[in-house]
């Protein structure tokens, strides 16, 4: 099913539905309406042996199966989730905490070489002459890098202690000589050695490098050391530690606790205190202790998680993982006791209940069980009594009432007006389907039709709701013939009609209103279908009010004149009730005037809002006092005159055929609107110029002149001009070739041309009228051409016509539009008429310049 087919489906519900809803406002018998718990006044009898539910029986019952619904449990995988997450993000934190933010060594400035002093000694050649050259015996630096773990500033690496400092191994440090840079490394102990010519040296230590662990920092102060080692000696470079950097351990309890509010604060502290001493293990490379806790508690999670915890059992899991936590083991320590009772109290205070009631289950549960319930139903006989006066009201005794009652004359099927409207509605659509597809064709315009239909249920329903403080005749049936007939046409006006005429008999069930409305709706159709100005619109108006008054006299004088009504012998033969035909005549015309006119002012917005082209917005556009045309007329002159002509050939060629000759000149007058984007390049614009073609390539004149399409459909949207319109400036020129163009590339390029970039950008035209636009405007450019040069008699412009329109046939541009044959043979003959008139001879006066 595609997209316009479900719109329109869509459409017919919509209208169905919001009709049936305006109708049925207030509609049926008035009945006397019972409420639980009031008293009866009168004596209530069945009339009809029926049963009826006692709801409030069968509601009780209904709950009692609901209450008796286990509330079925399922694991929250979510919950699970999130109690994990919450565990490793204890330990991520005391991890990122425990190292310190921005910790650096001391200050230290690297020291610059001395200068150069050269130790020299002379020689002399078998010439006689001298020569100096520099002495550079080698020196041998040495030095060590290691963590200053005891923090005393000094490499301690052979004392007997728990912890010692340790050489680093594989950091870079720089040799900065007078000869160059030299990069050494440290060995497995941490120590370096390098050789050189001796004399003053730089020693750099990397801080940065990458095998420095985390958490440390030069501490020593002595990053770059200035060494003066005389030449074959071997010196001694100051040894660099490397400290390390700890937050302060009151400062990582103080933000885990804002962060893990439910952690005790002695685990905190253990934590964080194991969390830094893990920073030196990890520089040792000794075995983490944090990572091992932290297996642990994710551990002992998942295990009790498992077992799938109720909310009322979370309590007591959180005392017992307490009571018994998980063992932590320490590769270097064995079992550590305080790490399990801190992964058990991360566990702890993170875990949650996980095996939960599922609210949405158990409510569909306790639905079904409740749908199972059979509804207690109470049997009332025909002619038992249901209430007695003074009885006070329950709903049993009152659905009895309604149940048993016989329904009223007044009353009518509320399911039976559905369905007339069903089929109102259907047989509407079916109609545009098979007798106006291109209506049907356009969801929009089905839209606006329906829009329509509904809006005339409305004024059926608020014509009943006036009737009794007025008259049957203020129903504005006249309106919607008007409005309907201008957006449309007269065919689907006349629909309308029939549709207002059975929405009335629906809503007042009145045969003389139904009556006026089928009359009154068909009345502005004759008026409307020949206005051509602002000025007949109005006529139309008034001269279909008085009809509408003519016809609400002769309904009301048939339909709804009563024997009491006052009467007047009209040549004392025919008693004429002037009261009532008066009355409904001055209310059917003043409503008819008034509602057209609000109508009239309405079809602006229809038009903006669904697309519509009408005549109205054909007399705007067809005004040369048009934002656009003023513009056209500025930026391309040239355009404008030929555009003008083509409007009057187009005209004349629509009225032949009886097509819409006001939507064919719209058309006409905008179709080269977007030449103004480079109007230069358009021979009828070239005035004192010479052509731009002739500097460029066919392509690129083909491109420019392809491009007036696509600009003109651009301008068109700026100037909100309708799409039936703008489809004058696509199909224009269809997709022809651009003969001239596609000539002169050949003779350029060869034969080797591809057509098709030499055709037009659009399609071919589909209407009679796009179809008339684009033999106009090739005929009138061919003339404005040929009969500069040639004289223009009539068999001259004959020949002129018969080509042109030959080519579009041969061509197959007017493949795709309405056109027969006949009506192409009346356009040919419409045409030769108006080029004849345009062209025609004129007496040359005498002594009269160019005579």
């Amino acid at each position: 099913m595609n997209r316009s087919t479900v719109v329109r489906g869509s459409i017919y519900l919509a209208t169905v539905v919001a009709s049936w809803a305006v109708l049925s406002l207030g509609s049926g018998a008035e009945t006397e309406v019972l409420m639980v718990g009031d008293v009866a006044e009168v004596e209530y009898e069945a009339g009809s042996t029926q049963e009826v539910e006692d709801e409030a029986a069968t509601e009780a019952l209904r709950q009692e199966a609901r209450e008796a619904v286990e509330p079925p449990r399922q694991v929250n995988a979510e919950i699970e989730e999130t109690v994990k997450s919450d565990i490793l993000s204890v330990f991520e934190d005391l991890q990122a905490l425990a190292i310190g933010e921005g910790a650096t060594g001391p200050a230290d400035v690297i020291p610059e070489l001395p200068p150069v002093e050269e130790v020299t000694e002379t020689t002399q050649d078998n010439t006689g002459s001298t020569t100096t050259t520099a002495v550079a015996p080698e020196a041998t630096l040495a030095g060590a890098v290691y963590l200053d773990i005891d923090g005393d500033g000094t490499f301690n690496p052979d004392v007997e202690a728990e912890r010692v400092d340790v050489g680093l191994s594989g950091i870079s440090l720089e040799v900065r000589t007078h000869e160059g840079v030299e990069t050494v490394t440290t060995d497995a102990q941490g120590l370096w050695t390098v050789n050189y010519a001796g004399g003053p040296a730089v020693v750099v230590v990397d801080g940065e490098d990458p095998d420095v662990p985390e958490g440390y920092f030069i501490s020593t102060d002595n990053t770059g050391q200035l060494v003066e080692c005389e030449p074959g000696a071997s010196c001694q470079v100051d040894n660099v530690g490397f400290g390390v950097s700890l937050r302060n351990v009151s400062e990582v309890v103080e933000t885990m606790d804002a962060r893990h509010a439910n952690l005790a604060d002695e685990t905190i502290l253990f934590l964080a205190t194991t969390a830094a001493d893990d920073v030196v293990r990890n520089a040792l490379g000794a075995p983490l202790h944090l990572p091992a806790i932290r297996e642990a508690a994710e551990t002992e999670a998942s295990v009790q998680l498992f077992g799938q915890i109720e909310p009322d059992e979370i309590t007591e899991v959180q005392n017992a993982v307490r009571t018994d936590p998980p063992f932590v083991f320490h590769d270097d320590t064995g079992r550590d006791p305080e790490g399990s009772v801190a992964a058990g109290e991360v566990v702890a205070s993170n875990l949650q209940a996980n095996y939960l009631v599922n609210a949405a289950l158990h409510a569909q549960l306790q639905d079904e069980a409740a749908a199972g319930v059979e509804p207690v139903m109470v049997e009332f006989r025909q002619g038992a009594i249901i209430a007695r006066p003074g009885d006070q009201l329950t709903a049993v005794q009152i659905a009895a009432i309604e149940a048993t009652a016989a329904p009223t004359v007044e009353e009518q099927p509320s399911f039976g007006l559905f369905a007339v409207v069903t089929v109102l509605v259907g047989l509407v659509g079916v109609y545009l389907a098979t007798f106006r597809p291109e209506f049907w064709a356009r969801p929009r315009m089905v839209a606006l039709l329906g829009i329509m239909i509904v809006l005339a249920a409305g004024a059926v329903r608020a014509t009943v709701a006036l009737e009794d403080t007025f008259s049957w005749y203020v129903l504005p049936a006249v309106a919607f013939g008007f409005v309907t007939a201008v957006l449309f046409d007269q065919r689907i006006a006349i629909l309308m009609a029939m549709s207002v005429g059975v929405l009335t008999a629906l809503g007042t069930l009145d045969t003389g209103i139904t009556v006026y409305a089928i009359l009154a709706a068909l009345a502005p159709i004759p008026f409307v279908s020949s206005v051509s100005t602002r000025g007949s619109f109005r006529n139309a108006v008034v001269l279909s009010s008085i009809v509408a008054a003519v016809v609400a006299a002769t309904t009301s004088w048939f339909f709804h004149v009563g024997p009491n009504d006052a009467t007047w012998d009209f040549l004392n033969v025919i008693p004429v009730p002037y009261e009532v035909v008066g009355m409904s005549m001055a209310w059917a015309f003043g409503v008819s005037v008034i509602a057209s006119l609000l109508g009239l002012a309405a079809l602006q917005f229809f038009e903006s809002a669904f697309d519509v082209t009408t005549t109205l917005g054909l007399l705007d556009l067809t005004d040369r006092n048009h934002k656009a045309l003023q513009m056209l007329q500025e930026k391309a002159f040239g355009t404008f005159n030929h555009s003008l002509m083509v409007g009057t050939l187009s005209d004349a060629a629509a009225r032949a055929i009886g097509a819409n000759a006001l939507l064919a000149r719209a058309m006409a007058y905008y179709h080269d609107l977007g030449k103004t984007e480079h109007p230069t390049y358009f021979i009828e614009n070239q005035f004192g110029i010479s052509n731009p073609h002739d500097e460029l390539d066919p392509k690129e004149s083909a491109e420019i002149i392809r491009e007036h399409v696509t600009a003109g459909v651009t301008l068109a949207r700026q100037y909100k001009i309708p799409t039936d319109v703008t489809e004058g400036i696509v199909s224009h020129h269809g997709d022809g070739v651009m003969r001239f163009f596609y000539e002169k590339a050949r003779q350029e390029y060869g034969v080797d041309v591809d057509i098709d970039d030499f055709r037009h950008i659009g399609h071919k035209p589909r209407t009679a009228e796009s179809a008339i636009l684009m033999l106009a405007d090739s005929l009138e450019a061919a003339c404005r051409a040929i009969f500069q040069s040639e004289e223009p008699t009539p068999s001259a412009i004959e020949k002129v016509v018969d080509r042109i329109m030959d080519e579009k046939l041969e061509d197959g541009q007017l493949s795709e539009s309405p056109l027969t044959l006949a009506e192409i043979s009346k356009i040919r003959q419409a045409f030769l008429e108006s080029l004849i008139g345009h062209y025609h001879q004129r007496i040359a006066y005498p002594n009269f310049p160019g005579s």
